[in-house]
């Protein structure tokens, strides 16, 4: 089964397509139909598609721009544009964007059918080609990493520990494949008390503060003093604390965590994250890189919307930026700089702004 996002402004054709596709028949789940780009991107954060059809025209962000930003969100999506504009700019626009076929409005369903049986054909041959890369991948990332606790488990002298790990070390391929075998250790080994450790072990492996061989013996050395071999099962923390790490990654969404982080399903997680914090994850990270943005705001307000947007990890489209601060705080970024203005220029003895109360300050 394939997911597909719907995406046009024109509410007579989102509901037309709806009941003329027999999208069980082609292998395919409508996840949602959507009538601008802010609300197909809010869709993805949740439940990110497979297939993208939007229309050129959009409000606020062109159909073009919205695949653009998706596939930085999933690399592995595959676009089918419905356009009434039959124009070279647009077309050499979705060739390079990668979109697989152009539609022309009005299109038979035929033809609409056949290009999403070509989308779903193209997406099955790099799924076979991902899974059988990334099986390999797994079973080297599970064997170095049995082949560390192990030497966590039956060496007791710290530097013999350090030594077993440098040869070790010398027998992976890649840098990368080192860094998952490390996450693998720490999520299969940690305690539940000890997410924040572990957490705090990625981020450095991730960011390469330290020498990879240095930080594994450390890693095993603390384990083996705590003692404990049961498997931690506090990803959602682990979501939490990732999203607040790297909110200004454009690439950041739930399918990117799943596939990247904690190496779960999307959908598992994202009801779990939901049921244990309350929010969508679609909700908290828009809150997250909303409140950064705000600060932002406060701390420099020479800085243009562009750059904050940049900076809290929606690239620069101050358009974007915009309509989502306002679905956000009730305000748009310019009238809550001017809320700031006021306050410093002494009206800050008075009660905050009403869209202030229950946020950072």
């Amino acid at each position: 089964m394939y997911k597909l996002l719907l995406v046009d402004d024109e509410p007579i054709i989102r509901e037309g397509l709806e009941q003329m596709i027999d999208w069980e028949k082609l292998g395919l789940h409508l996840t949602a139909s959507c009538p601008n780009a802010v609300a197909a991107l809010d869709s993805m954060m949740d439940d990110m598609p497979d297939i993208l059809l939007p229309d050129i025209r959009l409000p606020g962000m062109t159909g073009l721009e919205l695949i653009q930003r998706a596939v930085t969100l999933h690399p592995m999506l595959q676009s089918v544009v419905l356009s009434g504009y039959d124009t070279f700019q647009y077309a050499q626009q979705a060739l390079k964007y990668g979109v697989i076929e152009y539609l022309l409005k009005p299109c038979s369903q035929e033809e609409l059918e056949q290009a999403l049986l070509r989308a779903c054909h193209i997406i099955d041959k790099k799924r076979k080609k991902v899974l059988y890369l990334y099986d390999e991948r797994r079973h080297r990332v599970q064997s170095l990493a049995d082949s560390f606790i192990d030497l966590m488990k039956r060496e007791p002298d710290a530097e013999q520990l350090k030594k077993q790990v440098e040869t070790l070390v010398g027998t992976a391929e890649t840098p990368s494949l080192l860094q998952e075998t490390l996450i693998a250790i720490v999520t299969k080994c940690i305690g539940s008390g000890q997410t924040e450790w572990g957490m705090n072990v990625i981020t450095d492996a991730m960011h390469g503060r330290s020498p990879m061989e240095e930080l594994i013996a450390r890693t095993l050395i603390r384990l083996r003093k705590e003692g404990r071999t049961d498997r931690s099962n506090d990803f959602v923390q682990q979501m939490v604390n990732y999203t607040n790490l790297h909110y200004a990654d454009e690439a950041l969404s739930l399918q990117y965590i799943a596939d990247n982080v904690v190496y779960r399903n999307a959908d598992y997680i994202g009801r779990e994250f939901t049921r244990s914090v309350g929010q969508k994850f679609s909700s908290y990270l828009l809150a997250t890189r909303m409140e950064h943005a705000k600060l932002l705001m406060r701390r420099d307000p020479s800085l243009h919307s562009y750059e904050i947007a940049e900076r809290v990890g929606l690239g620069e489209n101050p358009h974007y930026f915009s309509q989502l601060f306002r679905k956000y705080t009730g305000v748009t970024p310019k009238d809550y700089r001017r809320g700031l203005e006021e306050q410093a220029a002494g009206l800050s003895e008075k009660e905050p702004f009403p869209w202030e109360e229950g946020f950072i300050r």
